[in-house]
């Protein structure tokens, strides 16, 4: 398999899901159709969220494919949904949420679930049946095994129909997993409170803390999530959706919890009358009866929009299995085409073949590549090599394509170290080489907030905490983007390459390194050697497909020189004994040749040899089977649970004493399990022998036999071929030794054996149960197949990595232009003038000759022109650029936070949420007192550096110089506020101006409409209106300007840098709260540029948004004259990513946990007053607030807003207050 095999007795379910719903189309423009594969789909809490947040267009198609390996997750979602669907008036609701979320139920609550159940079952008898049937348009099975598991499921829970003995039983059992449950929790934390759950009301977490803890332990003493007294006493019947299914003995994970799923802060935040989701709540009702509500509230809503939703062209597809044989099989079957099956398992444990049988994949009508792929938190499990490896090639090649990896695990000291340790090398570096674009990475900017995540982790979590932390990774853009996307492949030295590959096997195998294990131990560290996430099956399948993204010479003169670092390293001390394994999986991937001495034909053989050695033909790897004897488990099932975990399982190979030639040992983590009983057909001397199992599906219950897989190099198994030892055992990490030395010896085995056990080894060429040797990590190219140069134009263009050793890692890049065509080769030996231009952070433009025609270079990272080297062959006819790459911290790209690209003349936002306004809670900001906790969620928006900067500059009364970020969260912190009247003494101000004093005054003014909570996020948002000031409109709207002038406003102040910024972003803030749709005339496709200008007094947005906006949407004098000219817009807090730089400053830690509106978090991150903030009562020229007889200052008479203290300060201002002002005519 993909992952290390471990031992699962203590399994949990996780029937749902335990942080607050996220929506998948995020990150799609609402004109775009989405092809959705989620991994780990978890319970159905995001695609209920997904139809209410859903901004796209009615009726737009959305596929989503589900894939869990706990069948009872997808079983439950899918009878949830049929329910959802059958109940179109929404009258059922409240006994759906029973079904769904609670323990026990009521009579009338299971009398629904099982008439549905056994509704269910009769229309699942195929999945010809299922698909013809009323379901069968919204809900398609990726295989028959699918349905068959499902249906067994719906067929146990029908307990009714039970004999009353038996239903005694029934209630017994699962009463008794309910006490499993807790007695697992009361081991692992004692009588300690569950408090992760606490983020589900983010951005106001800590005013959760006595209630979510409080409800969760209720939750687990009653069953339910109701106090009404009458409920609670009917619920007395055992839900059978938590039931184990079948033969599993796993239960349900003592962290569940119904409400953990929801956005939770609306319970805890004033509303207006008129917001959506806002809870209905008498004055006397308590916070804890408020929460339920609003779960309950939200669950309603989205469950409206669902039936609402699926109603046309949406499709939800499941597959039960592992998610990783099902991203490779799902590549394969993008390759082939014609076959739906590339010859895996579905889990780690069973013989279950993964085939799409279902019909929809053989005629081309489910998806094999996506532009969303949602891996949960798979990561922390699995590893992130594994996982971008196995989901990158299904990635689409669009810029709105988007990958989604989530950790909870707190496996370091900090989210920036998680982020340097995450792909096991430099993350620019092999970033590069995965053909993935972080960008958060690259932006260091977004609009999530993690304040709250922040002040969690630090201030509740110990070394075994959570740290929230999500990525999106995209394709970096590789061409204009009228033209097809092509993944280029990077150039490098042979020598390079090899030197990084295997600095990435060292942090990949850091756990079976001696010195960097016991060198600096904590408990974090302990807990991370003990769950190793990589086995040589990772580390050869992320070379094939490194070897499928980069250019090299002689792929062998990579491979043989890495081969030599792993064997000589020094530090990894097992290496050796992993390196047959090593060999066999780049064998299987044909990315390295094994020595093939002795392995021939060989016709009339002996009739003295038997076994492998008689085979008539040997290849080059063989399947070894072993059965391990039930007697020899009970090591493990004898254990408690909670204290045996989880630990790593391997087989190994070991001459006998009898050997004649040096000793050898072997060691295979690469397993493939099952328990039951073998049967075998053929000669074991012949190679057509074939094992074959019988599964028992008690598993660790059972009495079966454990039946273990692996593949082994044939020459090693010949060399001792009858008395070499094949051991079964457990893996040694710090945990495993401390936890089963004692049992088991230093050897730390289960079970042994040799290779002449006729009655409990077995070899043969195919796995049991199937015919061919898959590739344990089968890799197949990416839908647009990578090529190492891009030509058009008349010239080629290649990059080449500039690799520093002592780092191991891409220091710079090395863009070349070839010259193809005469005209352009004369150019270039004429002596005339070579330019190269930064386009963007990634694109650098080389302009030659008389013709300035550029050649654009498409960098996959961002690099900087302003350090580069050109080196210019006139005669060879090519330029190169020698780019260092940029460091996302330096911020050499001030203006790179929230890029837009052009896709089918479509503007697509990369890294700041699409958001459906109206679907958002509004805050009641009457309300100052409830919303002090707005002070801290602001004030981090600023990284720690930031912060000492921007105090600097305070001091000294004026702005960060050269740093438009700073200033631009500056004003965005004024802005915000000032409108929510937490700043200038509760004013709340509606009317907000940029204005630049030495570039004729106010640019843009921003209306307020309200200040919405966006959970999702865990921030606010501010829905607004935007009047960017040009030349002509100012002359249109004079009179509304004059009628506004007097109204409360603000106006801050802004340098060049910081316009210029602010023109950059203001356009991704309009596109994600759009409604409309661009026209075939949008001034974005005839200049194809985004934003439409940065220069003064023009504006930077299209004007196809403008009067689209929600009726009384601004309320102030004249708007309905103006309101054609306005764009709806939606401006966020921006903050600093916490895994590029320190966020927090710690001394807000010491009082956070006291209480979320504690003035002294509110003084540490946000001033009195802001530095950056005016009112209009200011002489544009030399800022005094009055004339100097005392009297108000004089007004613009054209304008009406810009302010003079005298005739002298207007002349003086005129040359560039007329360039707005519009009296220049």
């Amino acid at each position: 398999m993909l992952i290390p095999a471990v031992v699962d007795i203590s399994a949990y379910r996780y029937p749902i899901g335990n942080t607050p719903a996220v929506c998948f189309t995020r990150d799609v423009p609402r004109e775009q159709d989405a092809d959705i594969l989620l991994l780990g789909c978890g319970d159905a809490r995001n695609i209920l969220f997904t139809s209410y947040s859903d901004h796209g267009i009615d009726g737009r198609r959305v596929d989503i494919t589900c894939c869990d390996h706990e069948r009872t997750v997808l079983a439950r979602n899918i009878l949830l949904y049929t329910l959802l669907i059958d109940d179109k008036e929404g009258r059922r609701t409240e006994m759906i949420w029973n079904i769904y979320y609670h323990l026990f139920l009521d009579d009338a609550s299971l009398e629904l679930l099982e008439n549905h159940s056994k509704n269910l079952c009769a229309l699942a008898a195929s999945t010809t049946s299922w698909h013809d049937s009323e379901y069968g348009r919204l809900i398609r099975f990726c295989d028959q095994r699918t349905l068959k598991i499902v249906r067994e499921i719906w067929s146990s829970q029908s307990i009714s129909d039970l004999k009353k003995v038996e239903r005694a039983n029934y209630a017994k059992r699962f009463k008794s997993s309910i006490h499993k449950s807790l007695e697992m929790k009361r081991q692992l934390i004692g009588d300690g409170l569950i408090m992760t759950g606490i983020r589900s009301a983010a951005p106001v977490s800590m005013e959760s803390l006595k209630d979510l803890p409080t409800l969760h332990k209720r939750y687990w003493d009653h069953g339910i999530t109701d106090d009404d007294p009458d409920n609670l006493s009917k619920a007395t019947q055992p839900n059978p959706m938590f039931a184990a299914s079948g033969t599993d003995s796993s239960s349900v994970h003592y962290g569940t919890d119904p409400l953990y799923g929801f956005h939770l802060a609306t319970a805890y935040l004033p509303l207006t009358a008129e917001s959506p989701l806002s809870p209905k709540t008498s004055p006397g009702d308590s916070h804890v009866h408020k929460v339920v509500s609003t779960a309950r509230l939200q669950f309603q809503t989205w469950a409206g929009a669902f039936r609402k939703w699926t109603s046309q062209n949406k499709i939800l597809r499941f597959f039960a299995g592992d998610a990783y044989t099902f991203c490779h099989t799902l590549q394969y079957v993008g390759i082939a085409r014609v076959q739906t099956a590339a010859h895996h398992y579905t889990s780690v444990y069973g013989l279950d073949p993964l085939l799409l049988d279902s019909g929809d994949y053989t005629v081309g009508k489910a998806p094999l590549s996506f532009n969303v792929i949602d891996t949960s938190n798979l990561i922390d499990h699995f590893g992130s090599i594994n996982l971008l490896v196995a989901t990158s090639p299904l990635l689409k090649d669009t810029p709105s394509a988007n990958l989604y990896t989530e950790s909870l695990v707190q496996r370091e000291e900090s989210q920036k170290t998680s982020m340097d340790n995450l792909l096991c090398g430099d993350p620019r570096t092999l970033s590069m080489l995965l053909g993935l674009f972080c960008a958060e990475y690259w932006t260091n900017a977004t609009v999530v907030s993690y304040v709250d995540e922040g002040i969690i982790g630090k201030t509740l979590s110990s070394d075994s905490g959570q740290m929230l932390s999500r990525l999106t990774w995209k394709r970096p853009i590789s061409a204009p983007l009228d033209k097809p996307q092509k993944l280029l492949c990077i150039s490098f030295d042979t020598d390079d390459l090899a030197y990084i590959l295997y600095q990435v096997y060292r942090e990949m195998f850091q756990h079976e390194d001696i010195q960097k294990l016991y060198g600096g131990l904590s408990l974090r560290g302990i807990q991370k050697s003990s769950v190793p996430a990589y086995h040589r099956g990772s580390f050869a399948s992320l070379l094939n497909f490194v070897k499928s993204r980069v250019k090299v010479r002689d792929w062998d003169k990579v491979i043989d020189p890495l081969l030599v670092l792993i064997s000589n390293d020094p530090g990894i001390i097992m290496g050796g004994n992993y390196i047959q394994e090593l060999y066999v999986q780049l064998e299987f991937l044909g990315i390295y040749s094994m020595p093939r001495q002795g392995l021939h034909r060989v016709d009339g053989r002996s009739k003295s040899l038997n076994g492998l050695s008689a085979w008539q033909e040997i290849p080059v790897i063989v399947c070894v089977t072993l059965e391990v004897p039930r007697a020899k488990l009970r090591v493990l099932t004898n254990f408690a649970p909670t204290k045996l975990g989880t630990p790593i399982l391997r087989c190994q190979l070991l001459a006998s004493d009898s050997y004649m030639g040096p000793p050898w040992h072997n060691i295979f983590s690469i397993l493939h399990m099952a328990f039951g009983k073998i049967t075998t057909s053929g000669s074991r001397d012949s190679d057509s022998f074939e094992v074959h199992v019988i599964e028992d599906e008690l598993g660790w219950t059972g009495s079966s036999s454990l039946i273990v897989t692996f593949c082994a190099p044939a020459e090693t198994l010949l060399l001792d071929s009858k008395n070499a030892t094949v051991e079964f055992g457990v893996q040694s990490t710090p945990s495993s030794l401390g936890t089963l030395q004692r049992l088991l010896g230093p050897d730390m085995n289960i079970y042994k054996t040799t290779l002449g056990d006729a009655k409990h080894v077995y070899l043969t060429k195919s796995p049991p149960n199937k015919v061919g040797c898959s590739a344990v990590c089968f890799q197949a190219n990416s839908r647009t197949v990578p090529t190492d140069e891009l030509e058009g134009n008349g010239v080629r263009i290649t990059i080449t990595a500039n690799v520093e050793r002592r780092f191991a890692k891409v220091t710079a890049l090395t863009g070349r232009v070839d010259f193809l065509s005469k005209e352009l080769q004369n150019d270039l030996k004429s002596q005339s003038l070579v330019e190269n231009v930064q386009i963007s952070p990634c694109v650098i433009a080389v302009v030659i000759g008389p013709s300035r025609q550029q050649h654009q270079i498409y960098f996959p990272v961002p690099v900087l022109n302003s350090r580069s080297k050109t080196r210019i062959a006139r005669k060879s006819s090519y330029v190169e650029i020698v780019a260092p790459i940029a460091d996302p911290v330096a911020q050499s790209f001030s203006y790179f936070m929230y890029p837009l690209f052009m896709e089918d003349h479509t503007p697509v936002v990369w890294n700041m949420p699409y958001l459906k306004m109206e679907s958002l809670p509004i805050l009641d900001i009457t309300k100052p007192r409830k919303l002090q906790w707005l002070n801290y969620q602001l004030g981090c928006m600023m990284s720690a550096r930031e912060r000492k900067l921007r105090e600097k500059a305070m001091a000294s009364k004026g702005t960060v110089q050269e740093d438009a970020r700073i200033n631009f969260k500056d004003t965005l912190l004024s802005f915000l506020l000032t409108f929510s009247g937490l700043q200038q003494a509760g004013q709340r101000v509606r009317i907000l101006r940029l204005n630049h004093p030495e570039k004729g005054g106010v640019h843009v003014i921003f209306l307020g409409s309200s200040l919405r909570l966006d959970a999702a996020n865990s921030t606010v948002v501010l829905d607004a209106a935007i009047l960017p000031l040009t030349l002509a409109l100012v002359h249109k709207i004079r009179p509304f300007l004059e009628a506004i002038s007097e109204l409360p406003s603000a106006t801050l102040t802004v340098d060049d840098n910081e316009l210029r910024l602010w023109k950059e972003v203001i356009p991704a803030m309009v596109e994600r709260c759009r409604t409309w749709m661009h026209k075939s005339t949008c001034e974005y496709r005839e200049k194809s540029h985004i934003p439409l200008s940065v220069e003064d007094g023009e504006s930077p947005i299209c004007s196809c948004g403008n009067g689209q906006l929600p009726a009384k949407f601004i309320a102030v004098p004249k708007w309905d004259s103006v309101s054609r000219y306005a764009t709806r817009i939606a401006i966020s807090p921006s903050y600093t990513v916490p895994f590029i730089e320190e966020t927090f400053p710690p001394e807000i830690f010491s009082s956070a946990a006291e209480s979320s509106s504690n003035p002294n978090i509110s003084s540490v991150l946000v001033p009195s007053s802001s530095t950056r903030l005016e009112g209009l009562n200011e002489c544009h020229t030399c800022g005094k607030d009055k004339k100097e007889d005392g009297k108000e200052l004089m007004k613009c008479s054209r304008c009406r807003i810009a302010r003079y203290c005298s005739s002298e300060c207007q002349r003086g201002d005129w040359k560039e207050h007329k360039k707005v002002c519009g009296t220049s005519s």
